[in-house]
């Protein structure tokens, strides 16, 4: 750790380890092998990313992983893939009040990927201002045609805005995961860095974001990404609706089945 920042754990409830390094917050995801994403965790991070915004003395925040091969491996399909249909729609409320509180953030948001970010991982690192990723074997990428899965098209529509349409394309349709080199080179990831450097390096980044007026930065990004969010809440309904289907379908419980199955 750098003797430039002072770190201060503040809490580590609920599988989020939230650090202080002076005025950037650091959000590490720190659950199980996988960090696959259940009700309870995404709303976990919501809950510790709503306080890093509300936090005045919190100028940006870092989204991490403290797994150094896995940033996260999407949904907690062991808790969702048969969950009943109040409960997954549950989870899809809460994720996407996450996926959405993260894309509009009024701080700056940077994703330090220490691995793999497969389907609700790359949708989460897809939320950020500007992602950063270690060097190494690491990918990215949404496999949800291969499994019969609608990627929810409201999130689609918000990505478009931040991955950009030529990465988003290759993940979506292509449903395969990239190497973190060639999602750079589609312009899906603006860095990667030693994997020893990773955190140092988004902390950084994230304290020069920081440095400009909170109120000025907070309005920009807004002006850069309010339309794709009313267009996503204008579809918000409609693309729930066939998300929720699709993951029911008979299709989609065999792809969900060989999942698990791996």
């Amino acid at each position: 750790m750098s003797s430039e920042f002072s770190a201060v754990t503040i809490d580590r409830p609920t599988d989020v380890f939230v650090e202080d390094r002076g005025a950037v917050r650091i959000l590490s995801l720190s659950r199980g092998k996988a960090n696959a994403l259940s009700t309870e965790f995404a709303h976990a991070l919501h809950n510790a990313a709503l306080a890093a915004q509300e936090d005045p003395s919190v100028r940006g925040v870092v989204l991490t992983s403290t797994n150094p091969k896995i940033f996260s491996a999407g949904f907690d399909l062991r808790k969702l893939a048969h969950a009943t249909d109040e409960e997954f729609a549950r989870f899809v409320r809460v994720f996407d009040a996450l996926f959405f509180d993260l894309f509009l953030l009024g701080k700056p948001l940077v994703v330090a990927l220490t691995g793999h970010a497969i389907a609700g991982g790359a949708l989460l690192a897809s939320t950020a201002d500007f992602r950063l990723a270690a060097e190494g074997p690491g990918t990215i990428g949404l496999p949800e045609v291969t499994l019969g899965i609608h990627v929810p098209r409201h999130y689609l529509e918000a990505m478009r805005t931040t991955v950009g349409e030529q990465a988003l394309t290759h993940w979506a349709l292509l449903g395969e995961t990239m190497p973190f080199a060639e999602a750079r080179t589609l312009g899906a990831i603006d860095r990667i860095v030693p994997a020893d450097r990773l955190i140092e390096e988004a902390v950084g980044f994230a304290q020069r974001l920081g440095a400009a007026p909170s109120e000025v930065y907070a309005a920009i990004k807004r002006d850069l990404r309010g339309s794709a969010h009313e267009r996503a809440l204008d579809i918000q309904p409609d693309a729930r609706k066939a998300f929720v289907e699709s993951w029911f379908s008979e299709t989609g419980q065999r792809g969900l089945d060989r999942a698990l199955a791996r």
